[in-house]
C-alpha cells in the first residue's frame, strides 16, 4: 500500500510533464475508439447488405451444390422445397424464407447484347431479401408482374434500359437448348456492388423455371430476426436436416468471401494501427519516466541507503508505469467516447465509394467493446513496459553518487 501511495504521488509530482503523458495515451486511446468503431459500423453494413441481398443467413442445397453446382445441373436440383421448409419455418427464430434458381445468360433490348446473372425469386416473399437493394427507378418485382425483371443499375445503363423496356434474354435449358423469355423491366436497382449490378437481373421464379425448363429450385434461403441469433438457427437447420442426407447447408459467413477478406483486411490494419500508437505512447511514457528518475537522483539514492533494495525501485517504477495507463486509459475512454458522440451528433463522416462498390455512404461510429477493451489494454501495457528499464536504470544507480547529486 505504501508503494502505491508513493507511485500515486510520483505522478502527479511534475503535473505538467503528467499532463503531456495522459495527452498521448488520451489521443492514442481516441484514436484507436474512433477507428474501432468506423470499422465495426462498415463491418455491419457490409454484413447486413450480403445478407439481405444475396445469401440470407443460410442456404439450404442438395449435397454436393456448393461444390459442385456453381453452373446450372439437373442433379443439384431440389424437388419439393415446401417439405423441407415446413419444419424450419416452425422457429420463432426465423424471419423468412424463399427459394432461388439462378442462371446465367445473355440480355438484350434488340441492338445491344450483355452477359446476365439470371435469379428468380418469389416476388411474394422477396421484401425481407432486398432491404438493402436501393430502388432507383420503378419499384420490386410483385404477383402483379408474372413477366417483369428487375435490373441492375449498371446493366440498364449498358442497356440503355428504363422502366417499362422489353428486353429478351436468352439462355439455355437443362438438356442444352437454345430458349428465350421477354420481360418487362419494372425496376432498376443499385446494391452495394458495382460488379454485381453490372450482370443483375432479377425476375419471378416461375418466369426462369420456364426459360431452363424445370419445375424445380436451386436453393432454399433462411433469414434469421437477426443476424446474431444465427447460432441457434443454426442448431434448428441441423435438427430439421438430419433425417434429409441428401441435403446440405451453409451459413452466409461460410459463403461470404468478399466479406471475409474485407474483415481480414480491416482487422490487420486496425491491429497495426493500435501497434503503432502503443509504440508512440511507449516512447513518450519512457521519455517521462527516464527524465523523472534523473530528477531524483538523490531520492531514490536515500531510498537505497535506508534499505530499500533495488527490486523495490523497480517496482516503484512499475507501480508508476500501471497507474499512468490506468488513469490515462480512462481519461482515453472517456474521451473517446465523447469524440464518437460527437461525430455522431455532427452526421457521421461522408465515405468515398470504396473499390468495386457503386456508391459512397455515411460512416457513423459504434461504440463497440472490442475497441475499448484495445483502448485501454494498450494504454496499460504500454505505460507498465516502458517504465521498467527507467526503473532498472535508477535501481544501478552509485548509492554516494545518487546522495551527492545536486
Amino acid at each position: 500500500m505504501n508503494t502505491w501511495k508513493l507511485a500515486l504521488r510520483n505522478v502527479f509530482r511534475n503535473k505538467r510533464r503528467t499532463a503531456i503523458t495522459f495527452l498521448s495515451i488520451v489521443s492514442a486511446a481516441s484514436a484507436i475508439i474512433v477507428f474501432g468503431g468506423f470499422i465495426d459500423f462498415s463491418f455491419e453494413g457490409l454484413r447486413e447488405t450480403t445478407i439481405r441481398t444475396q445469401l440470407g443467413h443460410f442456404q439450404i442445397a442438395k449435397k454436393g451444390y456448393f461444390e459442385q453446382g456453381a453452373g446450372l445441373s439437373e442433379q443439384y436440383l431440389i424437388d419439393d422445397p415446401a417439405a423441407i421448409e415446413a419444419d424450419i419455418r416452425r422457429s420463432p427464430l426465423v424471419s423468412a424464407t424463399t427459394w432461388r434458381l439462378s442462371g446465367s445468360g445473355l440480355i438484350s433490348n434488340g441492338e445491344t447484347t450483355l452477359s446476365a446473372r439470371l435469379i428468380g425469386v418469389m416476388p411474394e416473399r422477396e421484401e425481407e431479401f432486398s432491404a438493402f437493394e436501393i430502388v432507383l427507378e420503378g419499384r420490386q418485382l410483385d404477383e402483379d408482374t408474372p413477366d417483369g425483371c428487375v435490373i441492375g443499375s449498371g446493366l440498364a445503363k449498358g442497356l440503355h434500359a428504363s422502366e417499362d423496356a422489353s428486353l429478351t434474354i436468352l439462355s439455355t435449358t437443362l438438356d442444352g437448348v437454345v430458349n428465350a423469355i421477354d420481360c418487362r423491366v419494372v425496376g432498376i436497382i443499385r446494391t452495394a456492388s458495382k460488379e454485381y449490378d453490372n450482370v443483375y437481373v432479377k425476375v419471378p421464379l416461375p418466369l426462369l423455371q420456364r426459360l431452363v425448363d424445370t419445375q424445380k429450385v436451386e436453393k432454399i434461403l433462411v433469414l434469421a430476426n437477426e443476424t446474431r441469433q444465427t447460432p441457434e438457427l443454426q442448431t434448428v437447420i441441423e435438427t430439421s436436416l438430419r433425417n434429409r442426407p441428401g441435403l446440405e447447408y451453409r451459413t452466409w459467413l461460410q459463403l461470404a468471401e468478399f466479406y471475409r477478406g474485407v474483415v481480414n483486411l480491416y482487422t490487420s490494419i486496425f491491429g497495426l494501427t493500435s501497434i503503432v500508437l502503443g509504440i508512440v505512447v511507449f516512447l513518450s511514457i519512457a521519455n517521462t519516466m527516464g527524465m523523472s528518475a534523473f530528477e531524483r537522483f538523490r531520492e531514490i539514492g536515500t531510498l537505497r541507503a535506508i534499505g530499500q533494495t533495488r527490486a523495490g525501485i523497480v517496482k516503484m517504477f512499475v507501480f508508476e508505469g500501471v497507474l499512468i495507463g490506468i488513469i490515462g486509459g480512462l481519461l482515453g475512454l472517456t474521451a473517446g467516447a465523447l469524440l464518437a458522440y460527437g461525430i455522431n451528433a455532427l452526421g457521421g463522416i461522408d465515405v468515398a465509394a470504396p473499390p468495386g462498390m457503386s456508391s459512397g455512404y455515411t460512416a457513423f461510429i459504434n461504440l463497440s467493446p472490442k475497441a475499448f477493451l484495445y483502448a485501454f489494454l494498450t494504454s496499460v501495457a504500454a505505460s507498465t513496459l516502458s517504465s521498467f528499464y527507467p526503473g532498472y536504470l535508477a535501481s544501478r544507480m552509485d548509492i554516494i553518487k545518487a546522495l551527492h547529486h545536486s
